[in-house]
């Protein structure tokens, strides 16, 4: 059973690496999310170092550093993780030095292919390996060369297979819609895919620091949650992107995180741990209490809402786990606390 953690004190004082999706948790689109720069210069005096994950393989660590600190955003681009970089990584693993390797991607997934020793090749018959990247500028041909590539035999890097991206005309076609093309083509997907929720990002970032505690800060539940429970550490979900508490009462066990955060700077806040008390099917936090009664979940008390979000959330996994209760039956209030939280 999916169970949300306490943290007695600062929740980043418990961790040594903090991975950071970006889009959604440290900003907005362009804009910095207002708590993401003093929280994230707050870290190291925590003894927790960021790490900038990101599955955007169109820039590069020198890129997204100086555009975070264009927000007042501390960052240096030894703290940045692409998924191009986690592509190049994974090739030359797979194929060794000076592999020949065709880039159908941004200049920043060509630079991280060459920086990890292997040789650029225009040739689709000629290469060893494939690092497939989408820009504005993909055209059919990148998507031929790819599937004459991989049909005679090289290895296929994607940096990610997200379908959509975000833009301020709303989710467009990612990378994923154009890896679907290619695979309906070939009749398989990549060999590889880097990024998030597949765990090679999630490997690299760990090695920054080896053996260290990592907690990972998403507001994606399918993509920076998942792939944290994929590879076994603990995860923030923050409500600054995608998720609000509400949806996130019926997220499915592999979307499900640690702990829960109005924003980022919840690494620098303690986090009450919700108390079951399974004779009765009730869970209490703060002075919250969610209480199961039948196919109904009912919530009375008052307190800090995020306590009240964090007991919903823990009875309604719980109960859709055991019983088959349906998550997406709204919460019953009981009171006027709960009823004025509920309204929202």
């Amino acid at each position: 059973m999916t169970r949300l953690k306490g943290a007695p004190e600062a929740l980043a004082g418990a961790y040594d690496l903090a991975l950071l999706d970006l889009d959604g948790v440290v900003y907005l689109l362009s804009q910095p999310i207002p708590e993401a720069a003093a929280t994230i210069a707050a870290l190291p005096g925590l003894d927790c170092r960021p790490v900038f994950v990101t599955n955007n393989a169109s820039r590069s660590p020198e890129t997204v550093a100086e555009a975070l600190r264009g927000m007042d955003i501390p960052a240096d681009p030894a703290e940045v993780l692409t998924s191009a970089q986690v592509v190049a990584e994974g090739l030359r693993g797979r194929l060794g030095e000076g592999a020949r390797v065709l880039v159908a991607g941004s200049d920043a997934l060509r630079d991280a292919v060459e920086a990890e020793g292997l040789e650029l090749t225009e040739d689709p018959v000629a290469a060893q390996g494939v690092a497939f990247g989408l820009t504005y500028a993909t055209t059919w041909r990148d998507l031929a060369d790819v599937t004459i590539a991989v049909r005679t035999g090289a290895v296929w890097a994607s940096t990610n297979v997200d379908a959509t991206l975000p833009t301020p005309d709303g989710p467009l076609p990612g990378t994923g819609a154009m890896v679907g093309a290619i695979a309906a083509a070939l009749g398989h997907g990549p060999h590889l895919v880097a990024g998030k929720p597949e765990e090679p990002i999630y490997r690299a970032a760990l090695a920054r620091k080896p053996g260290g505690r990592a907690i990972m800060v998403g507001d994606r539940p399918d993509s920076d949650i998942e792939g944290a429970n994929r590879v076994g550490i603990d995860s923030l979900l923050v409500f600054t992107g995608v998720v609000s508490p509400r949806l996130a009462l019926a997220l499915p066990p592999q979307e499900r995180p640690t702990y829960l955060g109005w924003s980022l700077a919840a690494l620098l806040e303690p986090h009450p741990e919700p108390e079951w008390n399974e004779a009765v099917d009730r869970i209490e936090c703060g002075g919250w209490v969610a209480t199961l009664e039948g196919d109904e979940i009912r919530l009375s008390g008052q307190g800090v809402e995020l306590d009240a979000w964090r007991a919903l959330c823990e009875l309604s996994w719980a109960a859709a786990d055991m019983t088959g209760y349906d998550p997406t039956r709204p919460p019953i209030p009981v009171g006027e606390a709960a009823e004025k939280l509920l309204a929202v």
